[in-house]
């Protein structure tokens, strides 16, 4: 059902099949029962290999992040009232 395939660039989804985190990692290997081992690049596990199921991972590509916010969850905008 999901295709991945060894180096593939992926993002880990905060609950299975929902939306992406930024927390994203590197295809290793293809496991039987749908699972993958993840070679995490960044976050707190960055440098860990974690195996994950298939549904709980999305391609880089099939994800855009709508909006970018500052740490206190404000919507970042450019205002130039000059």
């Amino acid at each position: 059902m999901y295709q991945f395939e060894r180096g593939d660039i992926v993002y880990i989804r905060d609950f299975p099949l929902g939306k992406p985190t930024k927390i994203m990692g590197k295809v290793v290997g293809i496991l039987p029962n749908e699972h993958c081992n993840i070679l995490l690049t960044n976050g707190l596990n960055e440098g860990r290999i974690v195996r994950y199921k298939c549904y709980q991972l999305i391609h880089r590509k099939d994800v855009t992040f709508e909006s970018t916010e500052n740490p206190q969850g404000q919507s970042v905008e450019n205002d130039n009232d000059e």
